[in-house]
């Protein structure tokens, strides 16, 4: 903990601007208030499907990440990456990927068109998170073999030389807090991801082999969810924007978890910038990976426990 305490510190030392960072609070808090007033994402953005659904999603995260970018340049005093190709090129390729995997064009028809009605719905929850392999794991690849093979770290996941004891520990001090939040109705509505159904019964396995099998995807989803957002928006745009990659990453890390309790967005607004902290100065994912992974499988334990108890 007294690492990622020391990187971070090092971090605001040089990266904190009062003006800049305040603004952008304010500009987070008025989006979330709008989203969970409103239920935008639910009922606006979910209303849509296939690309015309991708479309708007790359407009929903590309309002966030390139107003908090207009911020960076006027309250910094930052400019010269606007007029850079390069970053126009590695922002809008990262914000189609997100898109992309938020939208999953055709994913729901084709599931319902071929699969039994009795299995469609653990089909799609276990596609849709098992998709981000098609839809930001490799096409982050060819992206890297094209423009940044030079710099040997495809994002943060060649690094395997980070220390990574001290994020077992930040697990182990996440565990009350989870275990405090489980008691919490909206908690309760959310967690565990996994809904009881049919599936198992036509696939003729235990219905905890269906679970496992759909826990398993929900948590390997977490490892393009690093690679995107620390790896490729924070340790990728680092010849591009700095140390200036972490907010920007931040915001939109946060308008991902809109549809989730407000709570949780809201944390993830920390969590979010201190893996970005973290991913800058190690120049590895692991560590955020370790993290993500590990609270996302506690709270559905956690969940499932509850669950059994009540």
């Amino acid at each position: 903990m007294k690492k990622i305490w020391k990187l971070l510190k090092q971090h605001l030392q040089e990266d904190f601007y009062l003006s800049y960072y305040v603004t952008v609070g304010i500009v987070l808090t008025l989006f979330i208030f709008f989203n969970y007033r409103f239920a935008f994402e639910k009922k606006v953005i979910d209303a849509y499907s296939n690309f015309t659904k991708f479309f708007v999603y790359l407009l929903f995260y590309g309002s966030g990440y390139y107003l908090t970018i207009f911020l960076l340049s006027i309250f910094k005093k930052t400019k010269s990456f606007i007029s850079n190709p390069f970053f126009w090129l590695y922002s809008l390729f990262g914000l189609s990927l997100l898109s992309l995997d938020g939208s999953v064009p055709y994913l729901n028809s084709f599931i319902y068109d071929n699969f039994n009605s009795q299995l469609t719905y653990w089909v799609y929850k276990v596609s849709v998170n098992g998709v981000s392999f098609f839809t930001i794991l490799i096409p982050l690849l060819l992206f890297y073999l094209v423009f940044d093979k030079k710099e040997k770290h495809y994002y943060g996941l060649n690094n395997q030389q980070a220390d990574l004891k001290p994020y077992w520990s930040l697990l182990l001090l996440m565990l009350p807090l989870l275990l405090s939040a489980s008691f919490l109705e909206s908690f309760q509505r959310q967690y565990p991801m996994y809904r009881s159904n049919n599936a198992y019964l036509v696939l003729e396995i235990p219905e905890w082999t269906a679970a496992i099998i759909y826990e398993i995807a929900y948590g390997l989803d977490f490892i393009t969810v690093e690679l995107l957002f620390r790896g490729f928006l924070v340790i990728g745009m680092i010849k591009i924007l700095g140390r200036n990659a972490i907010v920007p990453m931040a915001v939109i890390y946060c308008m991902l978890h809109f549809g989730k309790p407000m709570g949780e967005a809201i944390s993830s607004i920390f969590g979010g910038y201190i893996l970005g902290v973290v991913a800058y100065e190690s120049r590895s994912v692991w560590g955020g990976i370790i993290v993500h992974m590990g609270i996302a499988w506690m709270m559905e334990i956690i969940a499932y426990i509850q669950k059994l108890l009540h």
